[in-house]
């Protein structure tokens, strides 16, 4: 990976050529890709539920004189009540973490209220309820009360490492991790914007007694935020999700 995230060579595999030898899943939401909720039918890859209350879900539309809000955005609005929000899952377990299979994922997103926001975003195992360990398996980033952290879970067993940086509202952000097919697992954040992953925030070993890295589970990428503590709605912007992985062959 460069410092942009551009995938010109496929990390760990020289030459990459997609399809042939990397599968991808990228939603950039320029429009509708989720259903409508509980219990009805998918209008495209990302499967939507309820958590408690529940939320608002939009595509974002872009105005002239907000150029941030260009090139597609899904919208999360949560309800005013603690804990009730939306989880979002791409429909099949795709991706997993294992020897020789390279995997990258990238996100860029927005909090309206990162102290009254718990979110997480990343991959993880198929379930409706994510964030505060409430999933054994996963990998990604974590937002609780502000505190904005690389989390890596496999069984109960959890790895968390604070970003160290000072997350604002309403800010924009992206985060990547990196699964290099051998033994580490790397996170980084842009924390400007401005197209550069500026900071390391730490590199995690499989090999490990703790066994804190996912392996052997196939997961998907995931989505979900919740209200926080205090009963005000919360506003998740979400600008695109990308995982990238090696592809098999016989």
């Amino acid at each position: 990976m460069d410092k942009a995230s551009i995938l010109t060579n496929f990390p760990g595999l020289a030459a990459a050529r997609t399809p042939q030898d990397v599968a991808v899943f990228f939603d950039d939401f320029l429009g509708q890709s989720w259903n409508e909720g509980t219990g009805t039918a998918e209008a495209g890859p990302w499967l939507y539920t309820n958590v408690g209350g529940g939320a608002v879900l939009t595509g974002a539309a872009g105005t002239d004189d907000a150029e941030d809000e260009a090139g597609g955005l899904l919208s999360v609005v949560t309800v005013a009540s603690a804990d009730d929000g939306a989880n979002l899952q791409v429909s099949g377990t795709s991706f997993h973490m294992a020897d020789d299979y390279p995997l990258y994922f990238e996100t860029r997103l927005n909090v309206s209220d990162v102290s009254n926001a718990d979110m997480f975003i990343g991959l993880a195992v198929a379930d409706t309820a994510i964030v505060g360990d409430a999933v054994t398996d996963r990998v990604g980033f974590e937002l609780v009360e502000g505190v904005l952290s690389a989390i890596s879970e496999n069984t109960n067993v959890q790895k968390t490492v604070g970003t160290d940086i000072t997350e604002t509202d309403d800010d924009w952000i992206r985060l990547a991790f990196l699964w290099d097919g051998d033994d580490k697992l790397t996170f980084w954040v842009d924390t400007d914007d401005d197209g550069c992953f500026d900071k390391e925030v730490t590199t995690l070993l499989a090999s490990t007694t703790a066994h804190y890295v996912v392996q052997d589970m196939m997961m998907t990428p995931t989505i979900e935020v919740i209200t926080g503590t205090t009963a005000s709605a919360a506003t998740l912007l979400v600008d695109y999700v990308l995982c990238a992985q090696q592809r098999f062959h016989e």
